[in-house]
């Protein structure tokens, strides 16, 4: 099984080979059997790590379809995309070079959010403070 040196690995149930073998499965069956109750550290795997790229597709259109966002679906199919594999995003096609500059300024700047957004948060946390 590949790790990314950055990944750490998690506790698998007894029929690993089983379920990485059946492609066709979405991401919370894929979850079925693995006692999250057993990582300790409170890290979570991410739950497209084992969905196919195929299934994947599937999976974005068929939400896509059934929350009639279809005008959407390549937006949907790239964040799909980028979700199962965040460090790749630089790879995807179809991800624009504005999409690419916005997600390494997530990475790179974290906390860069507009100062009426702090202003909020801290005048909420005083009113739930003196409430």
């Amino acid at each position: 099984m590949y790790a990314h040196p950055l990944q750490r690995t998690f506790p698998r149930p007894a029929d690993e080979a089983d379920l990485l073998s059946k492609t066709s499965r979405s991401a919370e069956e894929a979850l079925k059997g693995i006692d999250l109750n057993q990582n300790i550290e409170a890290l979570i795997e991410n739950p497209l790590i084992h969905v196919t790229p195929e299934q994947l597709k599937r999976d974005v259109r068929a939400f896509v379809r059934s929350t009639g966002l279809e005008e959407h679906l390549e937006l949907f199919r790239k964040g799909a995309q980028i979700a199962k594999d965040p460090r790749i995003f630089e790879a995807i096609p179809g991800v624009t070079d504005v999409e690419k500059k916005a997600l390494r300024e997530e990475k790179s700047r974290r906390f860069r959010q507009p100062p009426a957004l702090y202003l909020t948060i801290i005048i909420c946390s005083i009113g739930a403070a003196v409430q």
